[in-house]
Formats: structure tokens, C-alpha cells, sequence
């Protein structure tokens, strides 16, 4: 059986395996953080935009809060 290989531009060869496994020597280092992180992109996007406008707009309510009770204070 002719063994089948992969040219690019690695410096390495890699054996081209069928249905698309993964060889068990493969060179390649799987970052957990950064899948995790490709995953929930729009997630996280979304989380933290509701976040900021939640934020803000608590602030504008403790602004006005404080605005009426110096008011209160010096009619």
C-alpha cells in the first residue's frame, strides 16, 4: 500500500490519514483558551454590550437620585 503525505510548508511531513483524523504525533498545540475564546466570541459580545448599557444606566439613575436629593436639601 503507497503511503499517501501531505506537502506544505511545515517542516515537517505529515501522514495523511483517512476520514480526517488527526495524527497522534501531530506538532500542532491545542490552546484551550483560544477556542474557548472563538467559540463564545458573540456570547461574550453580547454579555459584556448588556453589561455597559446596564452600567450606564444605573449611573444615570444614581446621578438623578442625587440630583433630586441636593435639590430637596436647598429649595
Amino acid at each position: 500500500m503507497e503511503k499517501k503525505c501531505i506537502v506544505s510548508e511545515r517542516p515537517y511531513v505529515q501522514e495523511l490519514l483517512p476520514l480526517g483524523c488527526r495524527s497522534v504525533f501531530s506538532r500542532k498545540k491545542q490552546n484551550v483558551l483560544k477556542s474557548f475564546l472563538r467559540r463564545y466570541q458573540k456570547g461574550m459580545d453580547l454579555v459584556l454590550a448588556a453589561t455597559a448599557i446596564t452600567l450606564m444606566f444605573l449611573t444615570g439613575i444614581w446621578a438623578f437620585f442625587i440630583e433630586l436629593a441636593e435639590f430637596a436639601v436647598h429649595p
